[in-house]
């Protein structure tokens, strides 16, 4: 149930707190006073669309908040328990605001959410019909969601079903399709994929490669010089030449320091160095030796390395960017090939699995359809009952089914509502026989219907009495009243007979205060009422007698509305009893 309502800068509105309570809470107020601005508000706090040019001229943000108590709402519970938030007990409240650069921020009980699931909750808590939405009863394309939703938890099992099934045949289907088209260039792919896994294969590039042949290239271009280096460094360390070697040199110098070693520890000391160096060069020069005795330059294998070099960087242009690219490209062509020289196995195996998807699909749909079928009849007695109350008791409603060619995932046929608003006229659809008023009144009743179907604690509606007056307007208001006797109801409405059955009375109405002008809603008391009912009965030439029509129009809708409920209870009561 919706508890409180708080709206900061919207529109009209520079600070409002709207407290509701259980049963009927009308709300009405004279043209242009800003029942539509406060309806925008419940609907952006809904989830609706937001759009910053609602925000207050000269503010910078607007935000709603609602306080809901969900005590008897278990789909909002489980929500908000799956999703880790936390009430205060059965209490949780949401906040939508909007900012001037057009940012809009959800919060549940504080925590941030996104637009998906804020509007997942909220639209578990309340059900929102506008003043136009009379008008999808015209769109034949809403009618089978009209008659499912009046199907109980079995019927929503085969929905669910049919859903899942058609996207499992779908599914097998797009594959089955994508491998024909495969199969139907199968030659000129499989060309393809051999000419270029058989390019690589011709080379067998191997991780790493180009970096240890970059390197030997690198060497071998240089041949000349460190041949010629080796040599010059192993004479000067090693061999020696004309002029004694290092090691020749330091063989000496150690050898002198060490016969004066004895006089001088500073002698001594330098003859160990010196000998130090001397092993040290040795064991280089004997290293050096090696090098130049192995390392020899084959003329042509510098031509043999940049070959394969050139093979390699071949591959890498098309393939690559680096080597490793192109091994992969070669490992995923191989499987590509494999998948196509295999694709009439999986084509037939594909084939298969379709027909079985496509008989549970079949078989799916026909329970369905036979689910419907069964609920049309009493959909249309049920609506029927209501219309009869809403003072079309000469009309004939059906149901009517139209084959949808192909199973969607709503089933393999589209339901259709048909109307004779009065005796002697054929059937037809709705948009083609039903105005405006009628097509309220069919709104209304169906949505009586649906408030004794599992639903949510709070329904608003936006003056849908539109096009109803005089003893229609009475119907549609004692309607109302039954629904708000099990649901919490929300009516913006501009008919005495409706705003008189309301528990509560909230006047809509228009402030100027320093220059500027602002929407304020105040909740009438039983003088209020009186005033705001025979300013709407439009007895301003004779006050005292619109007054007095007004006090008895209330007292009467009171006692009235009462002795609904009461009779609405005893035959719930009755029918209960006779069940068991």
């Amino acid at each position: 149930m919706l508890l409180e309502i708080q709206v900061h800068n919207v529109a009209l509105i520079d600070a409002l707190c709207l407290e509701l309570g259980e049963g009927l809470n009308v709300l009405t107020g004279e043209t242009g006073a800003g029942k539509s601005i406060l309806v925008g508000a419940l609907n952006l706090v809904l989830g609706g669309r937001a759009d910053r040019s609602i925000i207050r001229t000269g503010e910078e943000q607007a935000s709603v908040e609602a306080l809901f108590d969900i005590g008897n709402c278990p789909e909002a519970r489980e929500l908000l328990a799956e999703w880790g938030i936390e009430g205060d007990e059965n209490l949780v409240s949401v906040k939508r605001s909007l900012t001037a650069a057009g940012r809009s921020l959800c919060r549940v009980a504080g925590s941030v959410l996104p637009l998906s699931r804020f509007r997942q909750l909220t639209g578990a808590l309340v059900e929102l019909h506008g003043q136009h939405e009379h008008q999808k009863l015209c769109d034949e394309g809403q009618h089978t969601g009209f008659l499912d939703a009046f199907g109980g938890l079995e019927h929503q099992r085969l929905l669910e079903k049919v859903a899942v099934d058609h996207e499992s045949f779908a599914g097998l289907r797009r594959q089955a399709e994508r491998l024909k088209g495969d199969l139907a260039e199968r030659e000129r792919l499989r060309d393809v994929l051999c000419y270029q896994i058989d390019e690589i294969d011709q080379v067998r590039p191997k991780a790493g490669e180009m970096e240890k042949l970059q390197q030997k290239s690198r060497l071998l271009g240089s041949a000349m010089k460190i041949s010629q280096r080796l040599e010059r460094a192993c004479d000067l360390v090693y061999r020696g030449g004309k002029d004694a070697s290092v090691q020749e040199s330091l063989k000496k110098a150690a050898d002198a320091m060490a016969s004066i070693g004895d006089l001088d520890p500073r002698f001594e000391s330098l003859a160990r160095r010196l000998e130090e160096l001397f092993y040290g060069a040795q064991d280089l020069g004997s290293e050096l030796l090696d090098l130049c005795e192995t390392t020899e330059f084959d003329p042509g294998e510098e031509e043999r390395v940049a070959s394969r070099l050139s093979a390699l960087k071949g591959l890498t242009k098309k393939y690559g960017p680096e080597l490793e690219d192109v091994i992969q490209f070669r490992a995923r062509a191989r499987e590509r090939l494999e998948e196509i020289e295999s694709g009439d196995e999986r084509l037939a195996e594909l084939e298969r699995e379709l027909d079985v998807a496509d008989k549970k699909l079949e078989e799916s749909c026909r329970a369905l359809s036979d689910s419907r079928k069964a609920l049309a009849p009493r959909l249309s007695e049920r609506i029927l009952e209501e219309l009869k109350a809403l003072g079309m008791e000469k009309a004939r409603f059906a149901v009517r089914f139209q084959g949808t060619g192909e199973p969607t995932r709503q089933g393999a046929e589209r339901a259709g509502f048909l109307l004779s608003a009065n005796p002697g006229e054929p059937m037809k659809a709705l948009a083609d026989v039903a105005s405006g008023g009628e097509l309220s009144r069919i709104m209304l009743a169906m949505k009586t219907v649906a408030a004794d179907q599992a639903g949510v604690d709070a329904m608003v509606f936006d003056e849908i009495d539109t096009g109803v007056s005089g003893r229609m307007a009475q119907a549609v208001g004692e309607k109302m009243a039954l629904i708000a006797g099990r649901r919490q109801v929300i009516c913006v409405s501009h008919l005495p007979q409706i705003a008189a059955l309301g528990d509560r009375h909230y006047l809509v109405e228009k402030q100027e205060q320093g220059g500027r002008t602002s929407t304020t809603v105040r909740l009438l008391d039983e003088e209020g009422r009186i005033e705001e009912l025979s300013r709407m009965v439009g007895g301003a030439g004779e006050m005292e007698s619109s007054r007095t029509h007004a006090a008895h129009m209330l007292s009467a809708a009171r006692d009235r509305a009462t002795a609904l409920r009461r009779a609405e209870r005893e035959k719930r009561s009755n029918e209960h009893d006779g069940e068991d």
